[in-house]
């Protein structure tokens, strides 16, 4: 993961960061996102023991599409991507539009991670009910894989509606398509991801359950089964300083016992831009030299 909000991303440049990681050898440069936020209390983060924030609400949040975009132009091999983008309170299109263009400029070595998102009142915010947002998710999912043929179709939803004639380009690098993780852990998550083409799954060191993710992962393979598509999982794997030890196990496990394709971990940038590279130098025996993108190739 690359640090682009809290403390650290108010002292360290993403790019400076993306620099870093990709000549320690990380294969994805992966920021995380949110557009705004609310100050009052929260606790129903997902990501915490106690249900709230891990960082203050006045820190620095850069934008994450603008980040991938920045990151593309001073790399040259890693993929990039967030991890995930909430969509339910974007416009489709002008996502769309934005994806296929970091697609373009990365040389196609742009992923979009999406999810539908928790913070209420952020979504709401922006005029999106969070009430429904799953719904609204799914046909944002559907149109987006049509707007990448350059000529979206009419569409009329229960709340994304798209007008006839729309000529939408560039179109991605590869003709057809940005690759797509869809994040989450419940049931009709995996079932989204089996149909939009990628899972990323989201999990933390200190609540690393083999077991449950076993579980989730077959749901995951048996949708994907069920519906005729591609399974691409991929894992978002949190830590702090203090379970970092437990890491490098987590990542053979994943990608051994489970076939994930790719785990994202969170190096201690916070600690140093050494001690963050060190990390990433440490799970280089898991490197596999390719970008995970040729899985949609």
């Amino acid at each position: 993961m690359i640090p682009n909000g809290g403390a650290v991303a108010s002292r360290l440049q993403p790019v400076d960061v993306a620099r870093i990681a990709e000549q320690a050898g990380a294969e994805g440069l992966w920021p995380s996102d949110h557009l705004l936020m609310v100050d009052k209390p929260i606790d129903y983060y997902p990501y915490s023991d106690d249900g709230h924030l891990t960082w203050d609400v006045t820190d620095d949040y850069l934008e994450t599409l603008l980040c991938c975009a920045a990151m593309a132009a001073v790399t040259t091999k890693a993929v990039v991507g967030p991890a995930v983008m909430i969509l339910p309170q974007r416009n489709v299109l002008q996502v769309a539009k934005e994806a296929a263009t970091i697609d373009r400029i990365s040389n196609g070595r742009f992923i979009l991670g999406v999810g539908s998102g928790w913070n209420i009142p952020e979504m709401e915010a922006f005029g999106y009910p969070f009430k429904g947002r799953t719904k609204r998710f799914e046909e944002q999912l559907a149109v987006l894989a049509d707007a990448w043929s350059g000529r979206p179709q009419a569409f009329e939803g229960e709340q994304i509606r798209i007008d006839p004639d729309l000529v939408l380009h560039p179109r991605p690098t590869n003709g057809k398509e940005v690759p797509i993780l869809v994040g989450g852990m419940v049931a009709p998550a995996l079932k989204r991801a089996a149909r939009a083409g990628g899972w990323m799954a989201i999990s933390a060191a200190h609540i690393w359950d083999l077991e449950a993710m076993a579980s989730s992962m077959q749901i995951y393979r048996d949708s994907c089964a069920e519906l005729g598509t591609v399974a691409r999982p991929v894992l978002k794997l949190h830590s702090v300083p203090d379970t970092q030890h437990l890491v490098t196990d987590i990542v053979r496990e994943s990608l051994e016992k489970l076939g994930f394709l790719h785990v994202i971990v969170d190096p201690p940038w916070g600690t140093s831009t050494d001690a963050g590279a060190e990390m990433i130098g440490s799970l280089s025996e898991f490197f596999s030299g390719e970008p995970i993108t040729r899985f949609w190739a």
